[in-house]
This record gives C-alpha cells, structure tokens and sequence, in this order.
C-alpha cells in the first residue's frame, strides 16, 4: 500500500474518533512515522483462521472497531442464512482486552437479532468448539492469540461443525468486511439489555470433562498406575489450570503439582518472553519445581490450551523437551497399539502433511489409513466431518507437528485438554511395564528408524517483510533446485499449482487437493517444505530426514539446515 493510502486511512479515523477517549493514542501514533504507516497501511487481514494482531488503533491492528466491523460480517452471514436463530457461541482467553472483545462480539451479534451464548469466565478453544457443537450453535467465536506474546490478541471463527469455519464461508465473511467502509458506526447492544444473550458455564464444563473422560482407553494401566505417577503441570497464564487438573485428578493423578508462578491467568505472561510449549524457555520453572519434587513427567499448555507441550526425564536424569513430532507419534502408537484389536478396517488417522513422515510408517504397521491435510486443525476437522457425512471411516486420533491433537470427536479442534489426559494414561501404560515415554519413544526409533525434523521460522514484521516472504516462495515455485544442502530433488509438490512433478521420470500429474501457497521438496532420504504463515508474518521452512542410527540422522539434519539456511536467505534477500 503507498504513503498516500495509509495516511488516507490514519486521517479517516483521526476525523472520527477526535473527542472521543482515543483521541490522545491517536495523536501519539501519528508522531511514529513507521509505527503509525505499520498500523494503517492494510486491513488487518481476515484469513481461513480469522485475525490475529497487535493490539492497538489502527486498520492493521486489533481492536474494538476490527472485532466489531468483523462481527458484523459473521452476523450478515448468519442472516443471510435465516440461522440467527440457532446462535453463536462466544469464548475467551486471558490476554488483554479478551474480555472486552468478546462482549463487543456478542453486543454486535444481538444488535443484528441473533442469539448469544457466552462463557462466564475464560475459557480454552476445545470448550468453545465442544460448546458449538453440545448448544447447535450456528457459530463460535474466540477470542485468543494462542501463544503468540503478550501484545498479540485475535478472532477466531467457528462453524457449525465445531471446526474452524470453512474456507469458503471464511471468505464469504472476508467480502462483508470489505464492504464496511465505516467501523465507528456499527449498531450494539448492551447484553444485560437482551433476552437473546445466555451466559454459559459450569454445567457445560462438567459435560465436556465426562466426555474427555470417556476416552481413557486402559482403565486397569490408569487405575494402577494413576496414584502413582508423578506429574508437573504449568498453564503458563492461560486457561488450561480448570478444565486440565479437573481430568487428571478424576482420572485419579494423586501426585499433581502445578507451578504456582504460572498457575493464575496473567496477559503480561511475565515469567516467559512468549508463552508456547514449543519453546524449552516455558518449562524452566517448571523444571525447578520438577525437580524439587521427583516428577518425570512435564505437561505445559499455551493460554487458550489447544496446544500441549511435554517433557520427560532421559535416562540421565536430564528432562528433554519432546517435540511435536514426537508426541504425536508416542500417541498415535499407543492408540493404535490398544485399540487394534477391535478394529473393522474403515479406522484412519489424520495429519498434518508438515508433520513427520514416521507417523504414515506407523500408520501402515497397523494398517490404518492415513490422511495428510493442509496445515490447519481445520482441515483435520473437515476429514471427520466427511466421514460423518458419508457413512464412512472412524476417525481415531489426529495430529499437527506444532504441538496439537484430538481425539473426541466432540471437539473439532486441537484439544490439549484431551491430549493431557492421553498422556497421563500413556505413562501409566508404560509404567506398568517397567518403562517410561523416554524409553517408549526409543523403542519407536529402534523399530521404525530415526527421524528428525526442525521447523526454521523467520518473521519479516511489517508490509516490506509481507512482500519479502512472498516474492521467496514465487522464486522457489519459478526455479526449482536441483538440490538443497547436497541432497538431490527427487520429486515436487506444487500446492498452490495442484501439480505433482516428478524430476526423474520427467512428468507433471495434478494433485487432487485444494490449492494452497505450499511446497514440498522430496529429497534423497529427506524432505523440505516451504510455506508462508497463515496467521502471522513468517516465512515457514519444514525440514525431515530418516536414518538407521541417531547420530547419523543428526547429521544429516544438520546438513540440510546448512543447505536451507542459505537457500532461504538468499530468497528473502533477493
């Protein structure tokens, strides 16, 4: 967008809001030449996943007019639909302004004559998915920036089925947006002043924890091993600390320890510089506290507890953070392991085709169908809504590398809910056995090969950075290497072209799936798959590799980086 578009836009709300109780921020604003262009030079992009920005004025930002002007788009839909009747529920974390968000979401949806159920209280993104689905709700709505810092909040949309609204109603709603050229005049209501509004609560808490429950798989592992197991747990200010101690202490977890620096809901996130379970600096004080009480086991949920991260102590003594890959593969062979012996061949498993290769190998040792989705828990949704629709197919239990997992499917979204609890019983079950989840993931390596991946991220903030990550991923798809890192192409995958290209037969087939700006290198004995952020201002870079030993894997992972690192550099530079 030029300088004249983004001061057109900065003036537009300069004219509307002077006199008003933003006047003040927006003449600060206005004398950050850079930080003022950043704020107003874009709409704050609707995306498949909704919005997500920093907080403050300005079309590229989050605030009360966005969500608003946001709202208002969803509530077209929902009238244009004769659904206003069927409702929206409302949901929301413990992030700065998450609350005032949310009221202004269900103060717009009244205005326009639809039906509200709003959690009381924060709440986590599977009970807001749980709550569409349990109430019929025609939509959901959370507010939540998962586990990006604390200047970061966002809007996240739900469909009927309780996964993340379909692509295509989410560009439905992207339109009615950009036809709201005034965001300062959107009609409101106040919520005790309608008898459409339903707050909801603990009876629809207890319901999802019964259903979470349900799925324990090896009652006679958790019954003995439950009061056994010694269990670190860290919500790291979000709001995972109620609906998470709530499904372990039922499923019997006397030896519960919670880090008490991080148990309460905080949108500073202070004792972190961002709180994600992906990143070890999140279990630092957890590890304290571990330690200090004999724990082998650590559990740490991000703010809107949809992601799990986990830790557990080697045969060192030393904790090792698990990566997503791995959690995802220690659950996807136990589930598959216990419940083998009931299967009827129509059983399949979901994932993300980001995530690691081992998960297909394990699939096909049970000889259970495995899906491969876009990145997205929406996409892993939409599989099981398929199923449901044609008859056919049990979903089991599906997964994404960035630290998510379901398995209820009365919940369409990741659930680290669910996912802890799973856990928990998978350490009873290997406990029983002598073993620990450090010994079961080496088991998996020794049986199916060692696998190692890394996810390499750069954020290029702002609109020159947009603009660099885009222009890196057009080179790539115009000029495919013939080898990154020394390891020759074997094949291409063209997401966004639907084309298949294998190098060495010379053809060019088309890819039965959606387009989408992805790319994936199949490598000899590796992997490289580059694809923009959906949410976020990233340039993402997937890197696998597989082989008979650790150290040898390491080693060729370290290779590939090299390789990729300067592939990568150079495209964003060029």
């Amino acid at each position: 967008m030029s300088e004249s578009i983004y001061k057109q836009n900065f003036e537009k709300w300069k004219t509307a809001l002077l006199g008003t109780e933003y006047e003040a921020e927006l003449l600060e604003l206005e004398k950050d030449a850079e930080k003022c262009a950043d704020s107003f030079y874009r709409d704050l992009e609707f995306g498949t996943a909704g919005m997500r920005g920093v907080l403050g004025l300005g079309t590229n930002r989050m605030n009360i007019f966005n969500v608003r002007r946001a709202t208002q788009a969803l509530a077209d839909l929902i009238n244009e639909q004769n659904q206003a009747h069927r409702g929206v529920a409302i949901a929301y974390d413990t992030r700065h302004m998450s609350d005032v968000f949310a009221e202004e979401t269900a103060g717009v949806l009244l205005a326009n004559g639809i039906h509200v159920y709003m959690y009381d209280k924060p709440r986590s993104v599977p009970q807001l998915s749980f709550a569409v689905l349990e109430l019929n709700c025609f939509a959901g709505v959370v507010i939540t920036a998962s586990h990006n810092p604390s200047q970061y909040n966002g809007y996240k949309v739900y469909g009927e089925d309780g996964g993340q609204m379909a692509t295509a109603d989410s560009a439905k709603i992207t339109q009615y947006i950009e036809r709201i050229e005034d965001p300062f005049h959107i009609k409101t209501q106040m919520l005790v002043a309608s008898d459409r509004f339903n707050h909801i609560g603990r009876s629809e808490d207890f319901v999802y924890y019964s259903k979470v429950e349900n799925l324990i798989i090896n009652k006679e592992a958790v019954q003995n091993q439950a009061g056994k197991i010694n269990v670190v747990y860290t919500p790291l200010h979000g709001t995972g600390l109620g609906p998470v101690r709530h499904v372990l202490h039922d499923i019997g977890i006397k030896k519960l320890h919670i880090v008490a620096e991080q148990e309460m809901p905080d949108g500073d996130f202070p004792t972190v510089s961002a709180p994600n379970p992906e990143n070890r600096e999140a279990f630092d004080l957890a590890f304290l506290l571990a330690n200090k009480v004999g724990a082998d086991l650590v559990l740490a949920t991000d703010p809107d507890c949809d992601r799990l991260g986990i830790a557990v102590r080697g045969t060192s003594g030393e904790f090792t953070v698990l990566t997503g890959n791995q959690i995802g593969c220690l659950l996807l062979d136990y589930v598959l392991s216990q419940k083998q012996p009931g299967f009827t061949g129509d059983e399949f498993v979901v994932k993300s085709l980001v995530s690691t290769d081992m998960a297909d190998v394990i699939a096909k040792q049970y000889n259970v169908e495995m899906r491969n989705v876009y990145t997205g828990f929406k996409f892993i949704a939409e599989q099981i809504k398929l199923s449901e629709q044609q008859g056919a197919g049990k979903f089991l239990f599906g997964f994404e590398e960035s630290y998510g997992y379901l398995f209820g499917t009365f919940v369409r979204d990741k659930d680290a809910v669910q996912a802890s609890m799973m856990v928990a019983e998978m350490a009873c079950f290997y406990a029983e056995k002598g073993k620990t989840l450090h010994d079961a993931l080496l088991s998996l390596y020794e049986k199916y090969g060692w696998y190692s991946e890394v996810v390499i991220s750069q954020t290029l903030e702002g609109q020159e950075g947009i603009r660099k990550i885009m222009n890196a991923v057009e080179t790539l798809r115009a000029d495919y290497p013939e080898s990154i890192g020394g390891f020759e192409v074997l094949s291409i995958y063209d997401y966004k072209t639907q084309t298949f290209t294998d190098k060495k037969a010379g053809k060019t087939t088309p890819i039965n799936m959606d387009s989408m700006n992805v790319l994936s290198f199949t490598l000899e004995g590796g992997r490289f798959i580059v694809r923009p952020s959906g949410t976020e201002p990233k340039l993402k870079t997937y890197l696998s590799v597989s082989a008979g030993d650790a150290a040898t894997a390491e080693a060729r992972l370290a290779k590939l980086k090299e390789g990729a690192d300067g592939l990568i550099g150079a495209l964003l530079e060029g």
